[in-house]
């Protein structure tokens, strides 16, 4: 014998159905949110990807915050590039990434909201003697013509101009070792082992080293001669509209000075921050007073 249908009466229905419309008008939860794809170049400590401290790239919690203050009808996604890989996705417009003021003719920039580290010279404390004392300013030029020290750098990257000039001039010679890795900086264990003895780096590497993989910090980060200025940093998107209203929402966030100490902060838990950076910073960031040891990154394209 069938059983009998049970109806629900309508009035039963109506709460429900009205909670719903409710719920869905007020945090738009019912409403899928556009998403918005940013590039991860996975270096570190811009971005990391694994271990206790996934997702406190001082990039990662950049992007987080800017979605969380003006970017709230976005849904973040994440694209993996290397630096090669990068060459041919910034060419397209339907991406955003936290970085240099690169592919003009493609892409559309923020006002810079901080600014980045020249290059140096990073050896192990043990080669000191072959490098001179901590403090000193080194010449890449001077230490590439000599061919018992090991030079690690990496393949094909776009460091600074003067550097890269070096760099071209010696790519032969047997004393220089490319790397091809997808991090876009030298692991340190190799000044560790002496497979190099020393690399071109930048001085947040030997905190990130201890930080992140309990090597003890025995380091040491040189300024080098021919890499001297500080690089301003954005956000770029593509040229279409939704780039367009990204970068505009941005802008318009950073009116607000604090947020330039907000993003300083991220900056400031991975790299001891010189006293030249902070004036620097204050001038060409809050103050917006320009400066001939910050400027836009020279990329070759």
């Amino acid at each position: 014998m069938k059983k009998p249908i049970k109806y629900t009466p309508a009035c039963a229905i109506i709460p429900y159905v009205l909670f719903i419309m409710a719920v869905c008008l007020s945090g738009h939860p019912c409403m899928a949110k556009e998403p918005l794809t940013w590039l991860n170049f996975g270096q570190i400590p811009a971005y990391i990807q694994k271990g206790d401290y996934t997702g406190k790239g001082f990039i990662d919690q950049t992007i987080q915050w800017i979605h969380k203050t003006a970017l709230t009808e976005y849904e973040p996604r994440y694209l993996n590039v290397n630096h090669k890989r990068f060459n041919i996705v910034a060419k397209q417009k339907n991406n955003c990434y936290i970085g240099w003021k690169t592919f003009s003719d493609y892409r559309t920039f923020s006002d810079p909201f901080a600014i980045w580290f020249p290059s140096g010279i990073i050896i192990h404390k043990k080669k000191r003697g072959a490098f001179g004392p901590q403090g000193a300013l080194l010449s890449l030029e001077d230490l590439i013509q000599r061919d018992d020290l090991k030079l690690g750098i990496i393949e094909d990257f776009a460091y600074a101009p003067q550097v890269l000039e070096i760099l071209s001039a010696h790519q032969d010679a047997k004393h220089v070792y490319p790397n091809i890795t997808p991090a876009m900086q030298i692991d340190l264990t190799m000044l560790l082992n002496g497979r190099v003895d020393y690399i071109i780096g930048w001085p947040s590497q030997p905190i990130v080293t201890e930080k992140l993989y309990e090597i003890p910090n025995e380091f040491i980060f040189y300024n080098m001669k021919e890499d001297q200025t500080y690089l301003y940093i954005g956000v770029s998107c593509g040229t279409c509209d939704t780039g367009k209203r990204v970068i505009q929402k941005i802008n318009t966030m950073f009116k607000n000075p604090e947020n330039f100490l907000k993003a300083q902060s991220f900056i400031d838990e991975w790299v001891v921050l010189s006293d030249q950076y902070k004036t620097l910073f204050r001038q060409t960031i809050v103050e917006r007073q320009p400066h001939p040891l910050v400027t836009h990154m020279v990329y070759p394209q």
